[in-house]
C-alpha cells in the first residue's frame, strides 16, 4: 500500500478457526479499498494463525500480531495503537460484513465530521450462514440515548469510529474481561463524543446455541450492571467511586445452581416461534425469574426498555 490507509479494520482471533476465512474474506472484498486490515492472534491453539498468515501472504494490507492470549480488550487496544488509519472498523472472526460496508459507513462519516462513532443495523445468520432474523438499530439520537442504561446503542461488531475516539477514551478497558464495547461506547457518551447508528444493514452477525455459555451469559449481564452503574458514578460525582477489584471479583462468582437455571433459560432462545413454543418460553422464563436473581434483573431490565 503506497498510500496511507483512511480505515484500519482490527479483528481479535482467539481458536477462531471455524469461520475465520470467511470473515477475513469478506474485508479484503470490500467495495472500498484503502484499508489496512490488522488481524491480533491471542494465542490460538487451533490452526487460526495458518490461515491468517495464509491471507498474509497474499494480501499486503493485512498486518498479523501473533502473542499470548491476553484477552479481547488487550488485543484490541495493541491493533489500534499501531492503526494508521483515520477511522478505525471493528471485525470478528465468525461475522461477515457485506461488500459496501467500509465505503457506506466512511461515506457517512465524512459527510458527518461531528459524529465520533457510528454503527449499523444487521441480518443475524446461524452457524451454516442461514440469515434467520435482523436486528435494526435505531438511528435518532434521542432514542439511542434514553435507552443506553438499558441496552448498548452500538453493537461491536458494526463500530466504525475515529481513531481520535478511541485514544481520547484510553481505549478497551482490559480489566474488563466482557462488554468491553458497551463500557467504551458509556464512557464515550459521559465525555462528549457524538454516537449513531445508520440505517443501512451492513454486517451479518453469527448467532448460534453452541456460542452461547451459561456461565459467560451470567458474568456478561452483571458486567453490564456495572457498567451502568460507573456511568451513573460519572454523572453523579463526576468520577468513578466504586472499587473496581471487588466488583469484578464479585461478577465471576457464580454458583452451578444459577448456571444449571441459565441453561435452561437460554435452550428456549432458539426455538422456533408457535404457539407451543412461546407458552414453554413463558414458562421458563417465571422459572428463570422466580430461581435466579440475575435472569429476574435481566427480565426486568428488557421489560423496561421495551417500554420506552
Amino acid at each position: 500500500m503506497d498510500r496511507e490507509p483512511k480505515i484500519t479494520v482490527i479483528m481479535s482471533v482467539f481458536n477462531g478457526s471455524e469461520f475465520l476465512a470467511e470473515s477475513i474474506q469478506s474485508i479484503l472484498d470490500q467495495t472500498f479499498k484503502e484499508f489496512e486490515f490488522i488481524i491480533v492472534d491471542d494465542g490460538s491453539t487451533d490452526n487460526s494463525l495458518d490461515i491468517i498468515r495464509s491471507f498474509e501472504s497474499a494480501d499486503s494490507r493485512i498486518k498479523v500480531i501473533s502473542k499470548l492470549n491476553e484477552g479481547l480488550a488487550k488485543s484490541l487496544n495493541t491493533a489500534i495503537s499501531i492503526s494508521k488509519g483515520e477511522y478505525i472498523a471493528r471485525m470478528d472472526a465468525d461475522d461477515i460484513s457485506y461488500k459496501n460496508r467500509l465505503e457506506k459507513q466512511y461515506e457517512f462519516m465524512q459527510k458527518n465530521k461531528s459524529i465520533d462513532l457510528c454503527g449499523c443495523s444487521m441480518d443475524i445468520i446461524d452457524e451454516l450462514g442461514n440469515v434467520t432474523s435482523e436486528k435494526i438499530q435505531t438511528s435518532n439520537n434521542h432514542e439511542i440515548l434514553k435507552k443506553r442504561f438499558f441496552q448498548s446503542p452500538i453493537l461491536h461488531i458494526t463500530f466504525f469510529g475515529k481513531k481520535l475516539f478511541f485514544l481520547k477514551n484510553n481505549g478497551y478497558r482490559e480489566e474488563f474481561k466482557y462488554a468491553q464495547d458497551y463500557d467504551l461506547v458509556m464512557r464515550g457518551i459521559d465525555s462528549g463524543a457524538k454516537i449513531c447508528n445508520i440505517k443501512h444493514k451492513l454486517v451479518q452477525y453469527r448467532d448460534y446455541q453452541k456460542k452461547i455459555e451459561p456461565k459467560k451469559f451470567i458474568q456478561q449481564f452483571r458486567m453490564t450492571e456495572l457498567i451502568v452503574k460507573l456511568s451513573r458514578e460519572r454523572e453523579q460525582f463526576g468520577k468513578e467511586v466504586s472499587s473496581l477489584d471487588s466488583k469484578i471479583l464479585s461478577i465471576f462468582k457464580v454458583n452451578n445452581f444459577d448456571i444449571f437455571i441459565t441453561k435452561i433459560f437460554l435452550s428456549t432462545y432458539f426455538l422456533k416461534n408457535s404457539f407451543l413454543n412461546r407458552i414453554l418460553k413463558r414458562i421458563v422464563n417465571l422459572l428463570a425469574f422466580a430461581l435466579n436473581g440475575d435472569l429476574r434483573r435481566l427480565l426486568i431490565r428488557d421489560l423496561r426498555a421495551y417500554k420506552l
